[in-house]
């Protein structure tokens, strides 16, 4: 048998992770309907304040970029300058503040008790407002600190991707996964484990900061110094006890989410037929949902609190005197006639959660269907990608437009390849930018889907616009890997050249790019690619967005049509998530199965709106159709 874990502190004094552990569930269910009602009370601030707070931060900070939204690419670049590092900074020290703040409050609950006074909720709040500039600063020093800590393991691992997988296309190595694939990624796994492992060591060092600087007026800077010494020698157990709290909180979280789901399959089926209950049971379930997640959350954060505090009285001489000295004697403590009425105030809130829970599971679905189909670098999903076999086939499919991806040759031809090398099409290591016509005639981009593709060569944005012409639209799509020449104006020659200037859009993960597109030829349809975003992307000179299918709420759609723009989401190869977009009302979906979308149209056309509701919610209820793998889903 093992002894049990024992830490030694202030003479005499021990602690046993059992006994410890179960004086703080004691708190914990004591006080109970305080520390609840404080998690309720920073969740509504959380929902009122935060997100209007960061949405201005991130207003200004775009603003110095230049732009009115960053996207991409553009983000990275707009946060590796010294601007974007400072916004970062500070963007994490307001989301940190605000937890830390609810942490003091919930500390403060729990210091009460441990001298002797019943404090109120709003003297627990109060004690963690006055006290809030220092939090901050506490924050900021701890958002840096752990920078710091960072920086060099994520420069390590930077400089290992640059080192080994930068020869090839990245699609090369997340498709193909050569060898140099898993020594890059196996030496970047140490990398980042250490990283873990002196992060968590240093947090475990740090665990006593927040106590000392609320209760013991130790400064935001000194803290950090304060906690290390307190905490010397005794890590292994702190550790130990912060393991056990972790694990419970995840399984309660996994638990919560069980049973909501085990009770969606069962309540639900039975009233598949009848529209007006099922919206109220479907409501019901996710308002129960984010009721249970809520709670869920309360306890998790109450129990946090209560173990540091916990342990900051325990290690930290004098700190049980310093609590009541910090709080102040308070008087009263809610009773039973309040306590219901917060309770009647909840079960009203949950009810209309639920009811508004269901308007949003309707709101914005789209009776009638008048969507784009538009091939994603053809029929990806039956053909070799951005080969004519594949426009050909997307065409038969009866899709309305085909997306492809161009880039320039060495000799100046403009082709249609979406990688930079032909690595992940035919194992030949050639960029496109030191590649001549002659030299791709000669590479089979085929066979690695069907020996019967073995005749599949890499187009020219001429042949497939050639294909096209009388048949469907060509969405064009600007490859840039700092190779281009004049890829712009020699894009806009071939589409005139072809007569289909009236039956193309150009879009890019690069703004400057379509900007230039939009210099040269005004008129033309263009659109920014993106897969993230930051800023009001609405504001961008660009007739549509293309984007990833997480970007794609109902908010955000409505707000891009309102401004003018149309809508498209990428990449949707199943039935169940092309449906879902097509009642979001999405303008068109970007996929590699265009002959199933079009199959989804038809079978829409004959579903009853209770049937339609039940695929807008097939994520919620856990049904989901399955998707198959594909070779590539970047856009």
């Amino acid at each position: 048998m093992h002894e049990p874990i024992e830490v030694r502190v202030s003479g005499n004094m021990t602690i046993q992770p059992s006994s410890f552990l179960a004086a703080q569930i004691e708190r914990l269910r004591s006080d109970w309907r305080p520390l609840l009602l404080i998690h309720a009370l920073y969740t509504a601030a959380g929902i009122a304040l935060l997100a209007p707070l960061t949405g201005l931060i991130l207003r200004v900070l775009i603003g110095l970029s230049g732009q009115p939204a960053l996207a991409d690419q553009d983000i990275l670049y707009f946060l590796l300058r010294p601007v974007g590092m400072a916004a970062l900074i500070l963007m994490a020290g307001v989301l940190i503040a605000v937890m830390a703040l609810e942490q003091a409050s919930l500390m403060a609950v729990g210091a009460t008790r441990a001298a002797g006074i019943r404090g109120r909720t709003l003297a627990a709040i109060l004690f963690a407002v006055r006290r809030a500039p220092r939090v901050f600063v506490f924050c900021l020093w701890l958002v840096a600190r752990l920078l710091l800590l960072a920086l060099p393991f994520l420069a390590i691992a930077g400089a290992i991707a640059w080192l080994l997988l930068t020869d090839y296309d990245i699609n090369y190595y997340l498709q193909a996964r050569p060898p140099a694939f898993w020594t890059a990624a196996s030496l970047i796994g140490v990398v980042l484990t250490a990283m873990a492992a002196l992060l968590i060591q240093r947090l475990i060092a740090w665990s006593l900061t927040l106590p000392l600087v609320l209760f013991q007026d130790v400064s935001p800077r000194s803290s950090f110094r304060e906690s290390s010494r307190l905490t010397l020698g005794r890590r292994r157990r702190i550790l130990w006890l912060l393991a056990i709290w972790a694990s419970a909180a995840l399984g309660l979280g996994a638990l919560a989410t069980a049973a909501i789901g085990g009770l969606g399959h069962w309540i639900a089926p039975p009233f598949f037929d009848q529209l007006p209950l099922l919206v109220l049971i479907l409501g019901g379930l996710v308002g129960l949902w984010l009721l249970a997640n809520w709670l869920v959350g309360a306890v998790n954060a109450s129990a946090f609190a209560l173990i540091v505090l916990g342990l900051a009285e325990r290690l930290a001489p004098g700190f049980e005197h310093a609590e009541p000295k910090a709080i102040g004697a308070e008087t009263g403590s809610p009773g039973w006639r309040r306590t219901a009425r917060w309770m009647t105030a909840a079960l009203l809130g949950g009810a209309l959660m639920a009811v508004l829970a269901g308007a949003w599971l309707i709101d914005g679905m789209v009776i009638r269907d008048d969507i784009t189909i538009v091939a994603h670098r053809g029929a990806a999903g039956k053909a070799p990608e951005n080969t004519l076999s594949a426009v050909e086939l997307a065409i038969q499919d009866g899709t309305d437009w085909v997306e492809i991806d161009v880039q320039e040759t060495a000799d100046g031809e403009v082709v249609v390849i979406h990688d930079s090398d032909f690595m992940k099409l035919a194992n030949v290591d050639l960029k496109i930018w030191n590649a001549s016509l002659e030299d791709l005639d000669r590479i089979d981009v085929g066979s690695w889907l069907s020996p019967e593709f073995a005749d599949a060569r890499v187009p020219t944005l001429r042949q497939v616009l050639e294909a096209a012409r009388g048949e469907a639209g060509v969405v064009i799509e600007l490859k840039y890997y700092g190779h281009d020449e004049d890829l712009e104006r020699r894009v806009v020659e071939i589409v005139e050249a072809t007569g289909m200037a009236g039956k193309v859009a150009v879009m890019s993960l690069d703004y400057t790019g379509i900007q230039k597109i939009r210099a040269l030829r005004p008129d033309w349809t263009i659109g920014l690619l993106s897969a993230k975003g930051i800023g009001d992307m609405t504001r961008l000179d660009a007739d549509f967005l293309a984007v990833n299918m997480g970007m794609a709420t109902p908010g955000f759609v409505q707000r891009t049509q309102a401004s003018g723009k149309q809508l498209f989401v990428w990449t949707v190869n199943d039935p169940v998530s092309m449906s879902r977009m097509m009642s979001l009302g999405v303008d068109g979906i970007i996929t590699d199965e265009p002959a199933m979308a079009r199959e989804v149209l038809a079978q829409r056309a004959e579903l009853s709106p209770v049937e339609r509701l039940l695929v807008h919610t097939a994520v919620l209820l856990g049904r989901p159709a399955p998707q198959r793998t594909y070779r590539d889903n970047s856009p």
